[in-house]
């Protein structure tokens, strides 16, 4: 007699809520990461945006339409998942053409959850949290400050967005270091934030890279 197929870990129901608010966290990571880096200041209020509609989590943050529009891209349909995070990457180009990578954000998915964990609750709730704190570390890596210094007579931050690893990870140069931003725990698996970015400003050889410009016009399309 076959044995009976062991009892999901999540309804159907849980899952769709958990796609959802995963969907939903991924596109307001990648808002976060690249509007700190317009060389702007800018306020995630926390409170509903009831004319915007944007608001998730609490917070406040407003969607750029063409970063927005990237990150669909570049999920294509799917959702970070184990061995396949998504991720945004900071560069530096100078007005004579060299660039080099200063920041590599992930949201990544691991193994191992708490089916004791409610979705509708707690995993929203810290995801809320996870934000917030990406706020916080957004503004305290290097790349914050050089990104309030920019100008088309100098340099200028741009940014791409992918879903998955390439086979050669960025050189980051010598001192990079790693921070982890925090982790979201579901009945399913793990979610993990974190950075790894360049500590060393010394320019590497040109590269010959076509990322998005990140202009601080955005606002206002």
């Amino acid at each position: 007699m076959a044995s009976p197929s062991p009892k999901p870990l999540i309804s159907t129901s849980e899952k769709k809520d958990l796609d959802k608010f995963t969907k939903n966290l991924s596109i307001k990571v990648v808002q976060t990461v690249v509007q700190s880096r317009l060389g702007e200041k800018v306020c995630a209020l926390s409170q509903p945006d009831t004319q915007g509609g944007t608001s998730w989590y609490n917070l406040a943050i407003k969607d750029i339409h063409e970063v927005l529009s990237e990150t669909k891209k570049a999920l294509s349909g799917q959702l970070p998942s184990p061995g396949k995070p998504l991720v945004v990457e900071i560069s530096l180009k100078t007005a004579e053409g060299d660039s080099m990578v200063l920041e590599w954000w992930r949201l990544a998915v691991v193994a191992g959850g708490d089916p004791q964990v409610k979705i509708t609750h707690s995993v929203y709730n810290r995801m809320g949290i996870l934000l917030k704190s990406l706020i916080t570390v957004t503004r305290v890596t290097p790349a914050y400050r050089l990104s309030r210094s920019q100008g088309q007579d100098n340099y200028v931050i741009c940014y791409r967005i992918f879903l998955g690893d390439p086979p050669d990870p960025p050189d980051l140069g010598e001192g990079a270091l790693t921070a982890r931003v925090g982790q979201v725990t579901t009945p399913v698996s793990t979610i993990v934030c974190c950075v790894d970015y360049r500590t060393s400003m010394t320019m590497p050889p040109r590269q010959s890279s076509r990322p998005i410009l990140v202009k601080s016009d955005h606002f206002d399309s």
